[in-house]
This record gives structure tokens, sequence and C-alpha cells, in this order.
């Protein structure tokens, strides 16, 4: 029972989910996200909880085998606090409303994989129907953060480790038309970053525990810094 719950904690860990072509890369529309007609949500999808993923090793046995060789660093990549991931939805409310948007933050956490499917709407649309939130949530659009893994990856090819461990944020940020599924806005987040010097540290790992807070702040710079911005800041940033 003790393997067969390692196997289901670290696919859920790590799975992303590739049903499908994936979506391509749609940079941000500055005008839909400004427009004065549309009003903007912010929301996130339920954030998972941080965790330690051994992608490759995929049998029950070296699931075990790998899991006992990295149990310190598993216990501690459970304990990483997600706060400042939880915090971008008001920072994006907040530099919207900078500019003189109409946002507003959507308290509760969306369950996109419970939406209905669309009807094979191509790049460039979303595969689960927003359309039912728009009188719901009297959004227009919305600007969702949808993060899928969170934590910290070791690689395996069975029973043998191929990387040292890695802090990794995985998932998306997207701007959709809750009228139509269009994308205005989609951008993969794929981040990983490895321990400067040693990273065998335990119990408090503070090489990695460093690298994981650091891709927190670069997801942090991905959302924000592609937002518009007063002339004064584009000024100070220039």
């Amino acid at each position: 029972m003790r393997i067969k719950a390692l196997l289901l904690l670290s696919v859920s860990a790590i799975l992303v989910g590739c049903v499908g072509t994936p979506q391509s890369l749609v940079s941000l529309d500055n005008q839909i996200l400004m427009h004065p007609d549309n009003r903007i949500g912010v929301a996130m999808d339920a954030l998972p909880k941080p965790g330690l993923g051994l992608p490759g090793a995929d049998c029950l046995l070296c699931l075990a085998v790998a899991a006992g060789a990295n149990s310190d660093l598993s216990s501690h990549a459970k304990q990483l606090s997600t706060a400042e991931v939880e915090q971008l939805k008001p920072e994006v409310v907040a530099a919207l409303k900078e500019q003189g948007k109409d946002s507003v933050l959507i308290k509760e956490q969306l369950n996109i994989i419970k939406l209905p499917k669309t009807k094979k709407l191509g790049d460039g649309f979303s595969k689960r129907d927003f359309s039912g939130l728009a009188e719901e949530l009297q959004v227009d659009q919305l600007l969702v953060i949808d993060i899928n893994s969170i934590g910290m990856t070791r690689s395996y090819a069975s029973y043998v480790p191929t990387s040292p461990p890695q802090a990794t944020v995985l998932g998306t940020v997207f701007l959709v038309d809750v009228g139509t599924n269009a994308y205005h806005w989609y951008m993969p987040i794929n981040l990983r970053l490895s321990a400067e010097g040693e990273w065998k540290e335990p119990p408090e790992f503070p090489g990695l525990t460093n690298a994981y807070y650091q891709v927190i702040e670069k997801l942090r710079d991905m959302v924000l810094e592609p937002l518009p911005k007063s002339p004064d800041l584009q000024e100070v940033a220039q």
C-alpha cells in the first residue's frame, strides 16, 4: 500500500496532461485587455500542494527506490510555501486598477477541468468552455493563473537518477474571452532551476530552497511584466 501511495503522489505531482496538440503561444493583446468595455476577472485554478516529482522512476519498485533515496527532500518539499503564488491574483488586480481598468479579483478557485469541453475551435481557443462563467462572474475576460505542478523534481531512468533535483513551477497564464473562448494571451510556464553549489544539505536544503523562491519570483515577473504600465513607470524602466 505504501508503494502504491508513493506512485500516486509522484504521478499527481509531475503530470500536467498532454492530450492533443499543444496550444501555441499567444502574445498579450493589450488592446483587448485595456478596452473600456471589457471587465476583467483575475482568477486562479486550484493550486496544487508542493511536492517532489520523480519522473522516469516509472515502475513500482523503481519508484520505491527513488522515493526512499529522496525521502528527506520529499518531506522538505511538502513544507514549501505557496503564499507568494497566491498573492499574484491581488497583485494583478492592483496593477490593472492602477491603469484605470475595471478589474475584479475572483475569490473562488476555478476548476477548469470540470468545465465542459468546446467543440474543436482549434488553435487560439480554449479547449474548455468558459461561457457559463460570464453571467456568474459578471466579467467579459478572465485572466487565469493556472499552476499544474509546483515544488521540486528529480529525473530518473528506472532506478538511477539522471539529474540533481531542480525547483520547478509548471502551468500556464492566459487571458480568455468568456463569450467566444478565444485566447488573447496564452503563456506556458515551465520554470526549472538547480541549486547553486551543493544541494545535499538536509533537512533544510538551503540551496534548493533558494532556487524554489527564485522560480516563484520569476513566475511573478512573467505574469506582471507584460501588463500595461503607466508612462511614469515606463520611463523608470527605460
